[in-house]
């Protein structure tokens, strides 16, 4: 046991005078450069870039100094190999004009240093907003409006039924949660283009009196959706690589296919109670598959080096009814025990979320070079 102990003192210590010789190398090696002795300085730090045991700073610093030296001992095929593996230590990385040479400038340029596309995951919650396109129902329409999460169609969270009687509605915000995978590329000055798949859960409440202030029915209708995004976004500052937190707006449209829809509670008060256990209205088929909405939003970038955390706000408008009217009353379970029918509706939402996006890069050699 002695003896293993003291070989891994003994390796960790052999490793770390071979670090430092190795920072006493480079630091060598730009002495050598500001002296102009170039030629023996790619074998003083080659090996220790091949052993991975530079810090990643000294790392990035080594492989520049390798690309000048080749600049000028005129190895232009070395030189351009050194400057891709400097653009893969440190994406995007920036020259001085007070102290790099024209010369590397002008090699920089042949190069593509930006991301070829950014892998974006966001996750957030929303907060549905049906907005009614016909009113249905088992019981006189027009005798009491039905709310929905816990409002009326005019948002009015109470309705005076008459001088003695005022209804309210007792649902929550209908809050459900969604996920979001996008592929995205920067086109020109800060404008963007976005693609990828959401996987959204969501969920109204409806309060619907009956006939009489103690008749009513209340139920939770949930949804999971697969929506395809496309999205155009505008970045403010997005050049400006010194700048931390950047704003942005954004909007597009998505194409929606119902995975799943059903009464997640269901019940009746009043009279006999009544409590539906389960329901599948896609089975039944009471609503539709298929939808298509736009979508615009806000929100913020803040800068992790060549990656951004961000946080946003958007609002989703549906463009089809969810509800199928042409099957509305046909499943006896909701409309003669439970004595409700959905009403012609679109799903919007109002969302929050927040992300990650990961910046992917290439760096390869302009086309026209």
């Amino acid at each position: 046991m002695k003896k293993i102990l003291l070989t891994l003192i003994c390796s960790g210590a052999m490793l770390g005078i071979y670090a430092q010789t190795c920072t006493q190398r480079l630091n060598q090696a730009e002495d050598d450069y500001e002296a102009g002795r170039l030629l023996g300085i790619p074998n003083q730090i080659q090996d220790c870039l091949d052993s991975d045991a530079f810090s990643s700073e000294e790392e990035v610093r080594a492989r520049k100094l390798l690309t000048l030296v080749y600049i000028f001992t005129d190895q232009e095929f070395k030189a351009e190999g050194a400057l891709i593996e400097l653009l893969k230590a440190d994406p995007e990385h920036r020259l001085n004009p007070q102290v790099d040479p024209a010369e590397l400038f002008f090699l920089y340029s042949q190069y593509r240093t930006a991301p070829v596309f950014r892998i974006s995951l966001r996750l957030g919650a929303n907060s549905s907003d049906p907005q009614i396109i016909g009113v249905y129902g088992t019981q006189n329409t027009e005798g009491a409006p039905a709310f929905y999460n816990g409002k009326t169609e005019s948002g009015e969270s109470s309705y005076a039924l008459n001088d003695s009687t005022t209804l309210s509605g007792v649902g929550g915000l209908g809050i459900g949660f969604w996920g979001e995978l996008l592929v995205e590329r920067h086109i020109k000055n800060g404008f963007e283009v976005g693609f990828g798949g959401q996987l959204r859960l969501s969920k109204y409440n409806v309060d619907n009196y009956l006939n009489q202030q103690d008749l009513s029915t209340s139920v939770v209708n949930q949804q999971i959706y697969l929506r395809t995004p496309l999205l155009a976004r505008y970045t403010l500052g997005y050049s400006n690589r010194d700048k931390k937190w950047l704003p942005y707006v954004y909007a597009g449209g998505a194409f929606d296919y119902l995975l799943s829809a059903g009464y997640t509670s269901a019940s009746r008060v009043g009279g006999t109670a009544y409590t539906q256990t389960s329901s599948d209205l896609l089975a039944s088929d009471q609503v539709n598959k298929i939808n298509y909405s736009f979508f615009g939003g806000l929100g913020v970038k803040y800068r992790i080096k060549t990656h951004f955390f961000t946080i946003e706000a958007r609002y989703d408008n549906s463009r089809l009814n969810y509800v199928n009217g042409e099957e509305r009353y046909t499943n006896p379970e909701s409309t003669f025990d439970l004595g409700y029918v959905e009403s012609d509706l679109s799903l919007n939402f109002l969302s929050f979320s927040v992300g990650y996006t990961h910046s992917i890069y290439s760096p390869k050699k302009l086309k026209e070079y």
